[in-house]
């Protein structure tokens, strides 16, 4: 093979080269995407997502992220170290905003369904396998998610969720902790509440969500999970929760994996020790977000 001619290639003397092997592809950030309009009486409103597609030719698997922000925000740009991270393992990643506490139940489930058609419906747009999405999401963003799996129809379900530290029943969102946070999920007031009953000047005082179990189970994955019929599986579930989260009781997970077990379901739990919600750094380092792509991967699942 006949020598490189460096001096062709910009190199003079005192110039460095540097060899780099090729270990991931580029990943592409295809950002603020419409995929759902609201249309109201006197303004509509878009909803947006942000796509990331690593840049290799074959159709890959996706996933759908759902931040949370406990039903007041929803803002697609956060838990970006496992966006990235998934990204870098081969997956499309896209995360969608959705409808928060003016609009009302079922406003924001009704997002999550119309956000996992639109991917598979741009699948050559994304380059994305259409059988292969599954979602995720966080607190919120988590209850979205096992929502979503749980209310979609065939052909229309994910392949696989996961949900971190997620609500799984709206009226013990704060079970056995301090009495204060306890009083506030007790009240009117509590985003639960606001979010399923809505915001209106015409219907008087809401009631709280706990004296209302009929709200209360149309907007809870354990409810729906307890109705669901035994011969209609769900698709594999990864659940992970900080045992010091101070937002969303521990036990929400808890009891929708044991609600699992007892169904035969493809459920795995992951306890991280000492982890609080969202904002505690241990959402964000490589081992989280490994064992997050590992499951998506089909690995060491249930």
């Amino acid at each position: 093979m006949p020598e490189r001619n460096l001096q062709a290639a910009g190199w003079t003397d005192g110039a460095e080269v540097l060899h780099i092997n090729v270990k991931r592809p580029m990943v592409r950030l295809i950002a603020n995407i419409v995929y759902q309009q609201r249309i109201g009486n006197r303004s509509s409103s878009q909803l947006r997502m942000d796509v990331l597609v690593p840049d290799t030719p074959a159709p890959k698997p996706a996933v759908l992220f759902f931040p949370g922000g406990g039903w007041v925000s929803a803002v697609k740009e956060r838990f970006g170290e496992l966006r990235w991270g998934l990204a870098q393992e081969g997956f499309v990643v896209a995360s969608a905003e959705y409808s928060l506490i003016p609009s009302g139940f079922p406003a924001p489930l009704e997002d999550g369904l119309a956000a996992l058609r639109f991917l598979r419906a741009h699948a050559e747009d994304f380059s994305l396998d259409p059988d292969r999405v599954g979602i995720c999401g966080n607190s919120a963003g988590g209850w979205m998610a096992l929502m979503v799996a749980l209310s979609a129809k065939e052909p229309e379900r994910p392949c696989a969720v996961c949900a971190l530290h997620p609500v799984t029943e709206l009226g013990s969102i704060a079970e056995q902790m301090e009495q204060g946070y306890q009083e506030l999920h007790g009240s009117a007031a509590a985003p639960e509440s606001l979010m399923m009953n809505g915001v209106s000047f015409s219907k008087g005082t809401p009631c709280p969500i706990v004296q209302n179990a009929e709200l209360c189970s149309r907007g809870s994955p354990l409810a729906l999970l307890a109705a669901r019929p035994a011969e209609l599986p769900l698709p594999p579930v990864l659940l992970v929760h900080g045992n010091a989260d101070r937002q969303v009781s521990p036990l929400q997970s808890t009891k929708f994996f044991q609600a699992l077990r007892e169904r035969g379901e493809d459920a795995r739990y992951v306890v991280l020790e000492g982890a609080d919600h969202s904002s505690d750094h241990v959402w964000y380092q490589k081992e989280t977000v490994a064992l997050i792509a590992d499951f998506f991967k089909g690995k060491n699942r249930g």
